[in-house]
């Protein structure tokens, strides 16, 4: 996909505080923002600084009892190209000043963090269910406790096939589980050949040697490629301007020739071949998105995502087994 060379310029970002259906629009103030998200099975975070709010504003942002908003909604783009990048809990604020006419209230949250710290289920599971059922099972029982569930990605459905040996078999018997989701999905993930995360308020499965469906972002000198990437032993580094359309486990394309290649003899190795291919460049140019960090400044410069990529070959017959094997 190209952008159009007026969507680059044309920034926008939105920052909303909430609590159910009420909610409070930022995003008239200057805000400074960074998101670490990643694909483990952790919930991703954001830190946020916004300036210059009323008193009366800022009793009402945070995580007392008498706080009237604990809901953190961040969307951030170029024209057309605009969507949520961050949607978590208010876990933590901070008040304070940088200059005697500016104040400041900085504010951290997490995604997901009490589905995966305090949801605790109990169900049985029937014999003669699939694999499929049990990972819905365990992801959108409802919570002993009162913690609300989390739901699949939308393209969930399409990743839950064919990816590891006995994916489709019913199991023989049933059980009953009781705990927290979180270690039966790891289990689960384990088991056939998954990864799984947090993004957004919903649970993403991708096959270890697989990626999310969808078109692949072009990053390019025209389409907001920062720099030249480099493949290292940890991955393709990445950074481009700031693109929602980029999420956990989706492709992006990017030139062979954009990309600064490694040795071996940067790491002190001397036999050929011996870094993981999925750490370097291919001729394709796909590569699944691991981590990706944005970070953006409603006055400032700064308006970027840094990726973390491993390299992929779409040409494979099924797109669950794409991944380059390290």
């Amino acid at each position: 996909m190209t952008v159009p060379d007026n969507a680059i310029w044309d920034r926008k970002g939105s920052l909303i505080v909430s609590s159910g259906t009420v909610g409070l629009d930022l995003s008239e103030f200057r805000f400074r923002f960074q998101t670490v998200a990643a694909e483990t099975q952790t919930p991703n975070t954001l830190y946020v600084r916004v300036y210059n709010l009323s008193p009366q504003t800022l009793q009402k942002i945070g995580t007392n009892a008498s706080t009237e908003f604990t809901t953190i909604t961040l969307q951030a783009g170029y024209g057309n190209n605009y969507g949520v990048i961050f949607q978590g809990t208010i876990k933590q604020t901070a008040v304070g000043r940088e200059r005697n006419t500016d104040n400041f209230i900085d504010i951290w949250a997490a995604d997901s963090d009490e589905w995966y710290n305090f949801a605790v289920i109990s169900r049985s599971i029937a014999a003669g269910q699939t694999p499929e059922q049990v990972i819905n099972a365990i992801v959108a029982a409802p919570s002993v406790n009162g913690v609300k569930p989390v739901k699949f990605a939308q393209d969930a459905s399409g990743l839950i096939v064919g990816a590891a040996p006995g994916l489709k078999q019913a199991l023989s018997r049933g059980k009953s589980i009781f705990g927290l989701p979180r270690d039966y999905a790891r289990d689960w993930a384990a088991k056939y050949g998954y990864r799984w995360s947090l993004q957004n308020g919903e649970f993403v499965v991708v096959p270890i040697t697989g990626y999310r469906p969808g078109e692949a972002v072009v990053l390019s000198s025209s389409t907001g490629l920062i720099g030249v990437p480099a493949a290292t032993q940890d991955g393709v580094v990445v950074r481009a301007l700031l693109n929602p359309r980029i999420r956990i486990g989706c492709l992006v394309q990017i030139a062979p020739g954009d990309i600064n290649h490694i040795t071996t003899q940067q790491f002190g190795l001397t036999a050929a071949n011996t870094l993981p291919t999925a750490t370097l460049a291919t001729a394709a140019g796909f590569y699944r998105v691991m981590e990706a960090s944005f970070s953006g400044d409603m006055r400032g410069q700064e308006w970027y995502v840094d990726l973390i990529c491993l390299a992929v070959d779409i040409s494979a017959a099924d797109q669950n087994q794409s991944v380059a094997a390290a």
